[in-house]
């Protein structure tokens, strides 16, 4: 049976862990921003392991706070850190998203580029192969009257 001092280090943990996200979630607005894609993948196989141990930690909470009969009484400290917690996970959402988006528009404008990079190709190619024909000189027109 859980305690309230299980609940108080659960909640000390989750916080710890989101504020740790929020740190990762800058340096990656910042890989992104720079165009480091290298970094950005490290950065995200970081938060991946992470972001698995706060939901953990968060489904442990959850089944531990329901299994009193009656609302356990955490310290004020705490409910506050928890309501906290609660904050800025969801500003982590938010920067998530933001950050997803980003990477959205940016491959598009890739793809885009990529796309005329490629008619320009196929353009240069063709006026390649007019050039390399050999044209008749002095055109077909018999001037010998």
């Amino acid at each position: 049976m859980p305690t309230i001092e299980d609940l108080e280090a659960n909640i000390d943990l989750r916080h710890q862990q989101v504020t740790q996200l929020l740190e990762l979630t800058g340096q990656q607005e910042a890989a992104i921003e720079g165009g480091h894609m290298n970094e950005l993948m490290r950065l995200l196989s970081v938060k991946q392991r992470l972001i698995e141990a706060f939901v953990q930690a968060s489904n442990q909470f959850k089944a531990d706070f329901e299994t009193f009969a009656e609302r356990p009484s955490v310290s004020a400290v705490h409910r506050q850190k928890n309501e906290h917690c609660n904050t800025l996970h969801a500003e982590l959402m938010q920067r998530e998203a933001a950050c997803q988006s980003k990477l959205e528009s940016s491959r598009d404008e890739i793809a885009s580029d990529l796309v005329r990079g490629e008619g320009a190709k196929r353009a240069a190619a063709g006026y390649g192969q007019m050039g390399s024909q050999s044209r008749p000189r002095g055109g077909g027109l018999d001037l010998s009257q």
